[in-house]
């Protein structure tokens, strides 16, 4: 019930916590590639650090990966990449730190039935180092203030800390699919148990008797009423509240405001049409609104001799089919990341992208229009 995958929620939203364990886990397409491609990336990262894979047992145990339905690939770009960032964590240790791969970590001492799997746990030289691999491509995670990387730093800190002489916890978050560097956030042991004791002890007690108050958030994003939460609709009426201000035009900081209840409130209606939409189809009535079918697009019932009766019908050969080059990430995907970067990367340049309005929080620089002292005087 209270998973480490889904501690944001059940700390900012400790009610949540039995609701979600009563709806259960949704297995979907995206969950089972992630599980394949964890799966692959264990299986390098033992053969890397630990002994007892040699290269025929590793053979073999790739080839029954790849024979998986959902294989791709492109798996093996990034869970290489995966290896390679790994190694780099490993070579910053001044010496070579004890290495535990798929390491079962237990934080029960500070919320109730606590455990979970951390991909990889490096330990030396007064440093914990706890590393996630994500291998989903939707959204960013961020490493710093991570419930998730703070409650395997816990578990990882319970089973090392009467071993090691611990002071400092580094967390670290692998998402190859999104960018090609790892996202990593350092604090002290003092800190991390700080925040046991203070945030995520009472969150879990609550959590775990169903009790506090619910609350609408980013967490809410996989929650299993998140579409029909009172607490989640009553925080978009807030965007009401502009109707009544003073003077007629939002100031900028209003904005600002506006624009973070902005994309919450669509985020909630994607969720909400999603929900009537299978109520519809259900046979449920909502007022208002159907179920309907779809614009509909025409595809050919057997292409080949489609293209056949053209030709007969006096179509040349040359009109039936388009000549494209393929996408430079389509070829990148074809030739394998490091033979590409090795033969093309004298041809490619990344031209300064649109501008685009983001979060505050995005790792990205700030970029203005404003002209500088320099570019006035220089």
């Amino acid at each position: 019930m209270l998973s480490p995958s889904s501690a944001a929620r059940w700390i900012h939203c400790p009610p949540s916590a039995k609701i979600n364990a009563e709806a259960g886990d949704r297995e979907t397409v995206f969950t089972r590639e992630g599980t394949l491609a964890h799966a692959l990336a264990e299986l390098k990262a033992r053969k890397a650090f630990l002994t007892g894979i040699g290269p025929k047992k590793y053979q073999a145990a790739h080839a029954k990966l790849a024979q998986d339905e959902l294989w791709q690939d492109e798996m093996d770009d990034h869970t290489d990449r995966y290896l390679e960032i790994l190694t780099d964590l490993y070579a910053e240790f001044p010496d070579p730190p004890h290495v535990a791969v798929e390491q079962r970590v237990d934080f029960s001492e500070w919320v109730p039935g606590g455990f979970g799997t951390a991909d990889c746990v490096m330990v030396g030289g007064g440093v914990i180092h706890v590393i996630d691999f994500k291998y989903g491509k939707g959204v960013p995670v961020s490493a710093e203030g991570n419930p998730q990387m703070m409650l395997y730093a816990l578990g990882a800190l319970a089973a090392y800390d009467l071993i090691y002489d611990l002071d400092t916890v580094r967390m670290t978050i692998i998402q190859p699919r999104l960018s090609g560097d790892p996202d990593t956030w350092e604090t002290d042991v003092g800190f991390l148990k700080a925040w046991a004791e203070e945030v995520a002890r009472p969150a879990a007690a609550q959590a775990a008797k169903g009790e506090g108050e619910f609350a609408e958030g980013e967490w809410c994003r996989f929650c299993a009423i998140r579409a029909t939460c009172r607490a989640r609709a009553a925080a978009q009426t807030a965007l009401e509240d502009f109707g009544f201000r003073l003077p007629p035009t939002l100031t900028d900081a209003e904005v600002g405001r506006a624009l973070e209840q902005g994309k919450r409130l669509s985020k909630w209606l994607s969720d909400l049409e999603d929900y009537a939409l299978a109520a519809c189809l259900d046979g449920r009535e909502i007022p208002g609104y159907k179920a309907v079918a779809g614009r509909s697009v025409r595809v050919w019932t057997d292409q080949d001799a489609a293209f056949a009766a053209a030709r007969e019908s006096g179509v040349p050969e040359e009109m039936l089919w388009e000549r494209k080059p393929v996408t430079l990430a389509g070829l990148e995907k074809i030739m394998g990341r490091k033979a590409f970067a090795e033969a093309l990367t004298d041809y490619v340049t990344a031209p300064p992208g649109k501008p685009t309005l983001v979060a505050e929080t995005d790792k990205r620089p700030a970029i203005t229009n404003r002209p500088t002292v320099e570019d006035d005087f220089g």
